[in-house]
């Protein structure tokens, strides 16, 4: 009897954590990196870069996440478009990476809309 009492909690708080995984955004489960054969070229892209106005803008590639951080900000998870662009979450900011003729990357662009008022 002893052991029901104990297992009761465990087991209650077990389908509590599989109810919230099941009913999870869409957007939080799915992948923001590319494919395995485009991660390869944007992993060349993987490190951190001084942009013109001093700022330093951050890019990490993993297996299933892009995150993109500037400055001391944490990472954002952002989009990979192409293995050229990368997009923020909320379409309004672009990486644009320039490449060399080898593939790896030369400089990158920070592209910002501004948001009409």
């Amino acid at each position: 009897m002893k052991t029901w009492t104990v297992l009761r909690p465990l087991t209650l708080s077990a389908a509590l954590l599989a109810t919230l995984t099941l009913t999870a955004p869409a957007s939080a489960q799915e992948s923001t990196a590319p494919n395995a054969a485009d991660r390869v070229l944007l992993r060349e892209a993987q490190g951190e870069y001084v942009l013109e106005d001093g700022r330093t803008l951050k890019v990490l590639v993993g297996a299933k996440r892009l995150g993109v951080g500037l400055d001391a900000s944490p990472l954002e998870n952002w989009k990979a478009e192409t293995n050229e662009l990368l997009v923020s979450p909320d379409g309004m900011r672009r990486v644009r990476l320039f490449r060399n003729g080898d593939g790896s990357v030369d400089r990158i662009a920070l592209e910002t809309d501004r948001v009409a008022r």
